[in-house]
């Protein structure tokens, strides 16, 4: 996505390009919602942009036909298929791939884990493998809100749409874990300390994997990988040594690090770099404040 800007629907970027809208939610919804986007792209080619493991959950209304979408391990041998007009993208250890034919228009909203597990009320690990249609999840509203998304005339009314509809389904869904959102702190200010911070929430090892895959949608092994990651994603952004990037982020060695970034990105630390082009976390390109979401992919 391109700069933040004011334009509103029906509007595309003028000369060609990419335009957005970002907004927080309500005040109510803060602390399960990180924010909202609309946006609408206008190239002559299709853009093809890798989506990385941020821990955080995904929901994107579309438009417009056009989007392919694909979670892989290997990026040369991704199957994309067509994007549903409402879905849903969990926390994954693994990157996606998102594909348009150059004209995109939609909207994204980008959640914790446990506001989404509060706010659709059915366990997180049923977004563990795959993007999920939001009918699968609301039923009927899920089917008409992209309509009604769509039919109004400004983003601000859009946003204000959803804070409806997300404050209103507030007191229905499980309360959040304490627990959970401890261990969650915990392990992304230090992502060495798993055994210490399982620890603190005084629960055996097993109800500690079952809360976390019922209220997060991963163990708390792969919430460390994924915090792990974004450290060295964000270090390796800012031109830091790859070297310097695996002492200071707890990988045994650079291998291990070129290993692990392979393995969750698709790509090594030095192409990553590379497609990055010195962009900072948070960048106009990323979905969040603090996090490295997304790299342009050539070709």
């Amino acid at each position: 996505m391109g700069s933040v800007d004011a334009f509103e629907a029906g509007t595309a970027p003028a000369s060609g390009g990419s335009s957005a809208r970002r907004r927080r939610p309500a005040a109510a919804l803060r602390p399960m919602i990180i924010n909202y986007t609309g946006f609408h792209t206008e190239f002559t080619a299709p853009r093809r942009r890798l989506e990385l493991p941020t821990g955080c959950v995904t929901l994107v209304f579309t438009f417009s036909d056009g989007l392919w979408v694909s979670r892989t391990e290997d990026l040369g041998t991704a199957r994309l298929r067509p994007a549903t007009q409402a879905m849903i993208s969990g926390p994954r250890t693994v990157p996606a791939i998102g594909v348009h034919a150059g004209v995109v228009h939609g909207l994204e909203v980008n959640m914790t884990p446990q506001g989404c597990h509060r706010l659709f009320g059915i366990p997180m690990w049923h977004f563990e493998d795959a993007h999920v249609d939001l009918t699968d999840v609301l039923g009927p509203q899920g089917r008409f809100l992209t309509e009604r998304l769509q039919s109004l005339p400004t983003w601000t009314e859009r946003f204000a749409l959803l804070d409806g509809v997300f404050c209103a389904r507030l007191d229905d869904g499980p309360s959040p874990a304490p627990e959970v959102s401890g261990a969650l702190s915990g392990l992304w200010a230090n992502t060495r300390s798993l055994s210490r911070v399982s620890a603190a929430t005084g629960w055996s090892a097993r109800t500690l994997r079952s809360r976390f895959r019922e209220h997060v949608g991963l163990s708390p092994k792969a919430v460390a990988r994924v915090f792990r990651l974004q450290h060295a994603l964000r270090m390796l952004a800012a031109g830091t040594a790859a070297a310097h990037v695996a002492a200071a982020c707890g990988y045994h060695d650079q291998a291990h690090l070129s290993r692990e970034v392979k393995s969750m990105t698709g790509l090594p630390p030095s192409r990553f770099v590379l497609l990055r082009g010195g962009l900072a976390p948070g960048s106009v390109l990323d979905r969040m404040p603090g996090r490295v979401s997304s790299v342009m992919l050539s070709g």
